[in-house]
């Protein structure tokens, strides 16, 4: 029976090979699509979930407030870890981490890595990650020591065994030789800590005192028990209060910690990750949502096509029940039918994820690889997903032709009208669906291409952000007189960081007010070009000198060091001045060792992302940076940077030529943002793709119905238009209908979207206006190219066709 229900299936699936052709196509989509967009949910939600202790591991969070200004950050001093240790009961052990950028030197070879880590010897027993050599008790444990990834150890040794071997690292501090100890496993990608090297923190001049403040260091803690998190945490306020005297919290002035569990760091922390930049849980739902969206698209074509196609099969049921075929049997076979279907969606599906893979991983910046889906785990998933679809599919079709009365079906007296009601609102649903995916891809782009062309207050165009270690601050001088050598290179700077994300915390105070009221400020260091070099406009006092270098830059007494510190705007609102021309020459400090006075206002520039507002900055001057900035015109590009490391090479030949330009760094700022726009917008074409396919299908089928009516009409005096016009409206109502319920929805929902953008695009309703007459457009276009070639057709054979 089961064999005979299979070969009816596939004998009937044949016969009608478009539709079966559109339903397989169209479900192979859906399926390829959820399978995509699975890989990359999974990927989010797993992250350090091969941590063996991650239930009991936190990262901590250190919080603090001056003057009312809250500020949480997720670095702490050195002091914590260790302190945590000594104190509290709750706490097995400690780690602190602080990632560098660094020049490895090995033999004549030298290699420029970004993820060199400084950390306690107790990394390797908080975390899992696996040493393939040595000892994980003594690999850290003393100063210069170094373990090197798999990856870095066959880099700078090939083949031969470097335990033992020494490399040189340059982490900021000068040369130093270190002994490699150990050969650690690559990072898995689903790790928030981040390695190529690990290097003994022992070696840092930080390691030597504990500090509470001085923020610079990734800490966490292993507790001895899950259940520990919550005490720890409920005692740690009351212990800090006891750490400073009163003089020192005054004010309502505080330090307190936060403990985020290891696997909600990265999608629940509202904290920027340490190592890498945070995921988002709101994207992934979108994505879970995307996801679900198409897959109902392909179930609704598949609904749609199967019903409409159900007065051809009710004779064969009416037939089948008069034989003794009860109605369980028919809905079997039916459903048989849609499991072939799924089924064979399900082979052609996994065939588009194989060859669409490596698009999907370059719009993910991910390396996703085909294995995981052929885990035993997934595979168990994929044949839910096939199952539940098959009767989410087929279940309704079969249903409703398995009811049939063979009386009723066989005197030609057969309603459908129940079913034509359906197939309506699911094309309302289908296309509403649509509707509300192209309003929100259009909003995305648009508030992405508003954030790229939004004036940023300085010029990110062309510029080098070249790192700088001591060597380079050392040699400062003839590199800018170097560099300027070549008229393309229109100024040369040097700044503790690039002003794409300055996040240094200061503390500012206004003299002539109580000592202990200070201002919590964004400063940045920067020497005597950086106003010029980055295109700041002076709206009040003037630019900074040479002379103003020396002055703040004086060694010997602090009483004779002078600040002249440059402002923005919204720096001089904080300090209660009424305008900037008032706050030029005011006094103020930023501490005891920064006496000084206001030399400029600069207008207000975006040094964050746009998601935060421009917030209070101070510019100081400073005979040291971590970058050099440099300005070149744009012309002869590939000649000017030649020319910049013929002459980096001459002046600092221990340091590799290596740059960035600052509109890539400002694009990382919302590389997830832009990420999630491009998926989307792939996304969304499929599921426009998917429901013109099954309107194409539904309308190639009714035309075939209406085909002796079209003839009569033609015959009557219609013209192509009116037929055309004919064939086309009743869907074009449905699609109007599902663009009207579309539309409230898509507004609620980039609303929401905008709210995490302190600078936004207006959602404005010439947007639903656009998306509905694209739905319209590819509605019309979709349905009139069945509708014309049936208006085209000779009237005799229309006639003849029944």
């Amino acid at each position: 029976m089961l064999q005979n229900y299979f070969k009816i299936a596939f004998r009937n699936l044949w016969r009608n090979k478009v539709f079966s052709g559109i339903n397989v196509f169209g479900l192979a989509v859906g399926l390829a699509s959820c399978l995509l967009l699975y890989l990359y949910i999974s990927h989010e939600l797993s992250y350090d979930s091969f941590q063996q202790k991650a239930d009991r591991t936190v990262r901590v969070v250190m919080e603090y407030s001056m003057e009312g200004q809250v500020n949480k950050v997720p670095q702490t001093g050195t002091k914590v870890a260790p302190e945590f240790g000594r104190q509290f009961p709750e706490v097995e052990s400690g780690v602190r981490m602080e990632n560098r950028q660094a020049v490895v030197s090995y033999a004549d070879r030298k290699f420029s890595e970004k993820k060199v880590v400084y950390a306690d010897s107790a990394l390797f027993h908080i975390f899992s990650f696996r040493l393939k050599q040595g000892n994980p008790k003594t690999a850290l444990a003393g100063p210069n020591l170094v373990v090197l990834s798999e990856s870095s150890a066959k880099k700078y040794f090939g083949s031969e065994n470097p335990i033992g071997k020494t490399v040189r690292i340059n982490a900021g501090g000068g040369d130093k030789d270190y002994a490699v100890t150990g050969v650690v496993e690559d990072c898995p990608d689903n790790s928030q800590i981040k390695y190529d090297l690990l290097a003994s923190f022992t070696t840092l001049s930080a390691s030597k005192e504990e500090q509470w403040f001085s923020a610079n260091y990734a800490t966490y803690l292993l507790l001895r028990k899950p259940e520990s998190i919550a005490t720890l945490q409920a005692k740690i306020p009351g212990f800090m209060k006891t750490q400073f005297s009163k003089e020192e919290m005054t004010g309502g002035n505080y330090l307190t910690y936060h403990l985020e569990p290891l696997q909600k760091v990265h999608l629940h922390s509202d904290v920027e990750g340490n190592f890498e930049p945070n995921g988002d849980l709101v994207y992934l739902y979108i994505f879970g949502s995307v996801a679900v969206l198409i897959l109902i698209i392909a179930c609704v074509n598949y609904i749609n096509l199967a019903t409409s196609r159900a007065v051809e099969r009710a004779q064969e049921v009416g037939v089948r029940k008069v034989m003794g075929a009860l109605q369980g049997q028919l809905f079997g076979q039916f459903i048989g039918e849609s499991v072939i279907v799924t089924f064979a969606a399900l082979g052609l599906g996994l065939l588009l994820v194989y060859l669409g893979l490596p698009l999907f991983n370059d719009l993910s910046d991910r390396e996703f690889s085909f294995d995981v889906l052929m885990e035993s785990r997934n595979l168990l998933l994929l044949l839910g997903i096939v199952l539940l679809v098959s009767f989410i599919a087929g279940g309704y079709p079969a249903l409703v032709l398995a009811r049939y009365e063979p009386v009723h079906v066989l005197k030609g007296h057969l309603k459908t009208a129940g079913a034509g009601q359906f197939r309506r609102a699911l094309i309302v649903f289908q296309f509403a669906i649509t509707a509300f995916l192209i309003v929100c891809t259009m909003l995305v782009r648009n508030q992405l291409s508003y954030i790229q062309d939004k004036k940023l207050g300085y010029n990110k165009d062309h510029v080098l952000v070249l790192p700088a270690d001591r060597q380079v601050n050392e040699k400062i001088r003839a590199l800018k007189s170097e560099f300027k050598r070549n008229a393309d290179v229109q100024q040369v700077t040097r700044a503790y960081e690039s002003p794409v994300y300055i996040n240094g915390g200061y503390g500012m105070h206004r003299t002539g007010t109580p000592d202990d009221q200070y201002k919590s400020v964004t400063a940045l260091p920067a020497d005597e070009d950086f106003v010029k070099t980055m295109g700041l406009r002076i709206v009040a006092g003037r630019d900074w000198t040479p002379t103003d270098l020396e002055q703040a830059t004086t060694p010997g007494s602090d009483s004779l060091r002078h600040f002249h510190f440059i402002l923005n705007e919204a720096a001089v609102k904080e300090m209660g001045w009424k305008s900037p021309q008032e706050a030029v020459g005011q006094k103020m400090d930023m501490g005891n060792q920064r006496p000084g006075i206001v030399g400029a206002v600069v207008e207000d520039f975006h040094f964050a992302s746009m998601k935060q507002k421009i917030s209070s900055l101070v510019i100081f001057p400073e005979a040291s940076g971590n970058v050099l900035l440099v300005k070149l015109s744009g012309s002869r590009l590939p000649a000017t940077l030649q020319f910049m490391e013929e002459k980096w090479k001459a002046v600092v030949p221990s340091r590799p030529f290596e740059y960035e330009f600052m509109d890539e760094e400002f694009n990382k700022l919302y590389s997830g943002e832009t990420r999630t726009g491009q998926i989307f917008s792939v996304f969304s074409f499929l599921s426009i793709l998917l429901a013109c396919l099954g309107l194409f299908g539904l309308s190639a089928y009714t035309t075939a119905q209406r085909t002796k009516e079209i003839g009569i009409r033609k015959v009557l005096g219609a013209s192509v238009p009116n037929i055309v016009l004919l064939l086309s409206k009743d869907f074009l109502k449905l699609v109007l209908i599902a663009i009207v319920l579309a539309s409230p929805l898509a507004w609620w929902a980039m609303n929401r979207w905008l709210q995490d953008f302190a600078y936004k695009i207006d959602v404005e309703w010439w947007v639903f206006v656009i998306a509905g007459v694209i739905a319209v457009a590819i509605a019309f276009l979709t349905v009139s190219f069945q509708s014309i070639k049936a208006a085209l057709m000779n009237p005799v054979t229309s006639l003849r066709s029944e």
